[in-house]
Order: C-alpha cells, then sequence, then structure tokens
C-alpha cells in the first residue's frame, strides 16, 4: 500500500468520524426526518452542478498541460506499447487525482503526476506545479466569491481577516514562485531546514514549470474558470436548501456560505476541510436562511458534502482503479514513482 492509498483510506475514516460525531450530537432521529423530507431531485440538480465544476477544473488541467508543451513531448517519445496520452486517458488522470482530495489542501491530487510519471517517465516536478496553480487560483475564486457574499450583508466582517490572510499568501506564492531567481534563492534557504531540506533540494526542478504557469494571463484564464466552477457548487447548494420544504433561501446567501465555508475549510489544511467547513455552516446557515433548523442544516450540510466532496472522491476511486488496469501504473512501478 503506497502513501497515497493510505492518506486516502485516513481521510476517509477521519470523515467517517467527523460525520457520526456530527449526527450525533444534532440527533440521529431529528436529523433522519429532516432527510425524509428532503425533494430528492434537488440532489440529483447538485450533483450536475458538482459535474460542471470538475469538467471546468480539467479544463484547467488541460489547460496547464497545453503550456508546458506536456502532451506533445509524452506523445513523441511514446512508444509502440504504450498509450498515448489523449484527452479521454488526461481525463482518468485528472479524475483519480479527485481520489486525494481528502488530504490536507488536496495536495494528494500530485497522485496526477505520479501516473504521468509511472506511465511516461514524465519528470514528477514538471507538472507537480500543476496541482499548485489550480489550488492558488482556485483560493483567489473563493476569496471573490466570499467577497461578493459580504458585499450583500452586513455583520461578517470578522471574516475579512481570512480573506486578507488568503490573498496575501496567494499574492506572496506567485511573487516568488513565479519569479526563477528568488524561487532559487528561497530553495537555498529550505534546502538547509534539518529533515525536511532535502524536499526542498529536489523542489528546484519544479521552478521552470512554476514559472511557465504563475503568469498573470494564464493565471486570469484559470482564476475565471475558478470562479466558474465554484459558482456551480455555490448553486448547487442553493438547490439543496430549497430542497426543504420549509426553507427560503437565497442565491446570494447561498454563494457567501458556500465560498466562505469552503475558504475556511481550506486554509484550515484539514483533510478534505473536513471539520472545519461543516462547523462553520452549521454556525452560519441558521443565520442566513430563513426556515433552517438545526437538524435541516445538518441534514443539508450532508448532503452539500456528500454532491461535492464526497462525489468527486468516489468518481476519483473509480477512475483510478480504471487506470490500473494499465500495466505501467502497477506494482513496483507505481511505487516507485509514488516514492520518487
Amino acid at each position: 500500500m503506497n502513501r497515497f492509498t493510505r492518506r486516502a483510506l485516513i481521510g476517509v475514516g477521519l470523515g467517517i468520524l467527523v460525520y457520526f460525531g456530527f449526527v450525533a450530537y444534532v440527533g440521529v432521529r431529528d436529523v433522519a426526518t429532516a432527510l425524509r423530507s428532503f425533494a430528492w431531485p434537488a440532489g440529483a440538480f447538485a450533483l450536475l452542478m458538482s459535474a460542471g465544476n470538475y469538467a471546468l477544473r480539467f479544463g484547467k488541467w488541460e489547460a496547464c498541460l497545453g503550456w508546458l508543451n506536456v502532451r506533445e513531448s509524452v506523445n513523441a517519445d511514446a512508444s509502440a506499447t504504450k498509450e498515448p496520452l489523449s484527452l479521454g486517458r488526461s481525463a482518468a488522470v485528472y479524475l483519480a487525482g479527485l481520489s486525494m482530495s481528502v488530504t490536507p489542501g488536496k495536495l494528494g491530487e500530485v497522485l496526477r503526476s505520479v501516473l504521468l510519471r509511472a506511465a511516461y517517465g514524465l519528470p514528477f516536478w514538471r507538472t507537480a506545479p500543476i496541482v499548485l496553480a489550480d489550488r492558488l487560483t482556485d483560493l483567489v475564486a473563493l476569496v471573490l466569491l466570499s467577497a461578493w457574499g459580504i458585499a450583500h450583508f452586513s455583520g461578517f466582517d470578522d471574516y475579512l481577516p481570512v480573506l486578507m490572510v488568503t490573498v496575501a499568501a496567494v499574492l506572496t506564492a506567485v511573487v516568488v514562485l513565479g519569479n526563477p531567481r528568488w524561487s532559487h534563492a528561497m530553495l537555498r534557504v529550505c534546502s538547509k531546514i534539518p529533515l525536511v531540506g532535502r524536499v526542498f533540494v529536489r523542489a528546484d526542478e519544479m521552478i521552470t514549470s512554476s514559472a511557465a504557469l504563475l503568469t498573470v494571463p494564464r493565471l486570469a484564464v484559470l482564476t475565471v474558470l475558478s470562479v466558474l466552477g465554484w459558482g456551480l457548487e455555490c448553486a448547487g447548494f442553493w438547490w439543496i436548501l430549497e430542497g426543504f420544504g420549509p426553507v427560503a433561501a437565497e442565491l446570494t446567501a447561498s454563494v457567501f456560505l458556500w465560498s466562505t465555508t469552503t475558504l475556511i475549510g481550506a486554509v484550515s489544511l484539514l483533510p478534505g476541510g473536513l471539520g472545519a467547513t461543516e462547523i462553520s455552516l452549521d454556525v452560519l446557515l441558521p443565520k442566513l436562511t430563513s426556515g433552517v433548523t438545526g437538524p435541516i442544516a445538518a441534514a443539508a450540510i450532508l448532503l452539500a458534502r456528500g454532491c461535492t466532496l464526497w462525489f468527486g472522491e468516489v468518481v476519483g476511486a473509480l477512475a483510478l482503479v480504471w487506470l490500473l488496469r494499465d500495466p505501467a501504473l502497477r506494482g513496483d512501478r507505481l511505487q516507485a514513482a509514488t516514492d520518487a
């Protein structure tokens, strides 16, 4: 069992514990009653919105592969025994990364780089910066959506520090990692840190790819796709709230709630934001949405997270199983790519 599998299983186990405790705290019978009153077609719509988000984020992945000339170099060097990196295979690799969503900061999604390395011998550090660009632009998108929501509601200025810290962190990462000279200087300093220094020494190889992706025009394209994608998830959350009869949800409130609590979960660095996102939603939801009781809030949170985070986990696991039919992605070869 490689470290990615272990991390995924730990995340799933943590999720089970979090939701078991959450439902037990609210009341199992009360939550079950709320779920029985839910209009389930609304859940199907939420799943469709999540699928749209993943499609847009796949567009980000494809854009980054194109900017790094990955497909051209891989297919040019592919032997007759290797399957070319077609659009469909690229989609499978992207989706397989979703199986690692329940890791701190979703950084386990570098599994995509591991799969490309095992299948095509592509250097891990060449494509790993794609995850970084994806995370940074996701954070910017969530900040923009959250700020839009805050502008419509009074009394939520306490969340501005979260937005400001996130923006500062993103800008710092873009400025430093987008400048090769500064990146090399930073890595030289970090490489001297005991125990973890060797990681930074090897990360030196990713500077070229990072600089290629972290340019203003390319970040702007990725951010627009992120805003659209997360906007779809916000719409899905709003639809779930509407699925409960007594609830009168507003789209603006739903955008604020979903983007802000997702952002809180992201900056917490907890696997998949587990706990941080749920607790934040449980606190804010009754304040901003008419008709939401404790059990309805708990039921809505379970459904929303099931249609987003856990839907991605299931789809990712299925894609990974499909990919592992390839002999190049089995046994010692995948383990070697994982350990590299």
